[in-house]
């Protein structure tokens, strides 16, 4: 093979790219792969090649369109190599930053990438900037709007899309640092950072008696979760975790620091709640400590009945009339979920209940304990890490994952037929990609219910725009879970679980039950949250977003989560 070579010393982010003419071809083709994909590659030389042919055809025009071919990639891999760097640079180079920035192949990068929870979220960064303090962030983000740099923002890394909490052609803002949690007994405040897990925020908080509404599984990320809206064991008694911030210290897209609350910033306070990373980078939350009812005892009640699946239609008819009862009893939670575990048995139906005063099974739930046969019971009193731990091992880290969410009327019409229809999803994912590829879903229920809607309105308000649905009446949310090994099985097994997300929407809709509502926590990048908030939430979003971020700093550079429609 005759090779006609341009070489270069090309970093690791330039395109990998070739032009060949096969045997008895007129003209050559190009195959190149963007500059993301490689870079964590060494660099490496760049080639024109040309596999043997008659030398009849050999023309110069050939010649003409493979070179020109070539140097038309090579100047897009020097762009995408030029912005890269200069990102980069200037950031490593920007007072305070030195060392807090990391580059591919650096053995910080790689322990960056490898502690997301999803394989799926888990993109190649330009580099990850891992900020330390609020000063910190005010540097990166005035340095990248500078330079017209595009990013991404992670707090916990718990995030289940690619896209969700990284960026593959920009730079990922990592808060990993912002992992600490401290209580004022004086102000009753827990002061959290956004870059921690709630099972360390849980056992810190312990000994002092008090708790916060943080997530039910203890590895969800502490930032994403509060500011999604936040679904906690204490959403009846108190709304989600978003309504129980005090004060958020943001880092605005000027840089300035400015703390956002009910007196200070209050637009930019309520625009925060249930929203992502839209109107800034928030370095801490300041949420309202709950009392334990003995200080000295920081426990909960809590945890599954796993049902015989006969079971399953009166397990929802009890999580029905939990629904409309949960007024009654604001310090019980319930989840209900049908798990299919291949390597473990196949499909699992369990009813995760909690009670937030250690009362040992309320009347709450007399439902469920006379729902059916309950082949297992794990409740029991303890402290409220370990019963969040033991909801998060459920969904251990390491796979691909795909998630999608619905809301609809608490009607048990429409929850039956989202699991006989699961039942069939998990036999075309069986036939698609098979057992072996480690796959496993999750079809799941809670409720949406007036009291946690009320409680936020008391609390301020939110951005989520539900006290517009729940005149309705009481909800249920919705989620369907997919994990696998593989991204080819990850993009063989896509299609069929945003299909079945479909079908049972539409099944919904034609009972003109459907919400149309979108939890941004259990959201796919494919799914507008913001826009189900209602117009009135986005147009105050807006308004916020032109206040704050002129430049449209977190709508155009910001290439992660979710954005206000504009």
């Amino acid at each position: 093979m005759d090779q006609y070579s341009i070489s270069g010393f090309l970093r690791s982010t330039v395109l990998d790219c070739s032009s060949e003419v096969a045997s008895g071809q007129v003209a050559p083709w190009l195959w190149c792969r963007p500059c993301h994909k490689n870079s964590s590659r060494p660099p490496y030389r760049l080639t024109v090649a040309f596999q043997s042919f008659p030398a009849s055809m050999m023309k110069s025009n050939i010649m003409a369109m493979s070179t020109a071919a070539a140097l038309f990639e090579i100047a897009s891999a020097a762009t995408c190599y030029s912005q890269s760097t200069a990102c980069c640079l200037k950031l490593n180079k920007a007072p305070g930053l030195a060392g807090k920035i990391y580059f591919p192949n650096s053995t910080e990068y790689v322990e960056r990438m490898d502690s997301y929870w999803s394989i799926t979220a888990a993109l190649d960064p330009w580099c990850v900037a891992q900020p330390s303090t609020a000063e910190d962030v005010s540097t990166i983000i005035t340095t990248l709007a500078a330079s017209n740099c595009t990013f991404g923002v992670r707090g916990g890394g718990h995030g289940s899309f690619a896209g969700s909490n990284s960026v593959n052609d920009g730079v990922t803002i990592d808060f990993g640092f912002f992992n600490s949690t401290t209580y004022n007994p004086d102000t009753k405040i827990a002061s959290i950072g956004p870059g921690g897990h709630w099972q360390t925020v849980y056992d810190t908080l312990a000994p002092y008696g008090v708790v916060v509404t943080g997530g039910r599984a203890g590895t969800v990320g502490t930032g994403g979760f509060i500011l999604g809206g936040g679904n906690s064991f204490h959403s009846a008694s108190h709304g989600f975790a978003c309504d129980q911030v005090a004060n958020f210290e943001v880092v605005l897209a000027d840089g300035s620091i400015v703390n956002a609350n009910a007196t200070s910033n209050p637009d930019l306070w309520q625009g925060l709640k249930g929203t992502g990373a839209n109107l800034g980078l928030v370095t801490r939350f300041d949420m309202y400590a709950i009392d334990f009812p003995d200080p000295t005892k920081p426990v909960v009640w809590g945890g599954n009945l796993i049902y015989d699946l006969e079971s399953g239609p009166k397990v929802i008819d009890a999580l029905v009339e939990f629904t409309e009862n949960v007024h009654k009893d604001e310090n019980s939670s319930s989840i209900v979920y049908w798990a299919y575990l291949p390597q473990l048995g196949g499909m699992i139906l369990n009813a995760a209940i909690e009670n937030t005063l250690a009362e040992v099974a309320p009347p709450a739930f007399d439902a469920y304990y006379a729902a059916g046969n309950i082949t297992q019971d794990t409740t029991k009193v303890d402290l409220i890490s370990i019963v969040a731990n033991e909801l998060g091992s459920g969904q251990p880290a390491g796979f691909r994952n795909a998630w999608f969410t619905l809301a609809f009327d608490n009607d048990a019409r429409i929850m039956n037929y989202a699991v006989e229809k699961f039942y069939t999803l998990n036999a075309d994912l069986e036939k698609a990609v098979g057992a072996d590829s480690g796959f496993n879903t999750l079809c799941m229920f809670q409720p949406i219910t007036k009291s946690i809607v009320d409680k936020g309105i008391a609390m301020g308000g939110n951005s989520m725009g539900l006290d517009h649905y729940i005149t309705r009446g009481n909800g249920i949310m919705f989620l369907i879970t997919f994990a696998v090994n593989g991204a080819e099985n990850e993009t063989i097994s896509f299609p069929y679980i945003q299909a079945y997300t479909e079908d049972v929407e539409a099944y919904a809709a034609s009972l003109d039950l459907n919400w149309g509502w979108i939890f941004l926590n259990y959201a796919h990048k494919v799914q507008d949250v913001i826009s189900s908030y209602g117009e009135a939430s986005i147009e105050r979003l807006r308004a916020a977003s032109t206040k704050y971020d002129p430049t449209g700093v977190f709508q155009n550079l910001r290439h992660s989560g979710f954005k206000i429609p504009f």
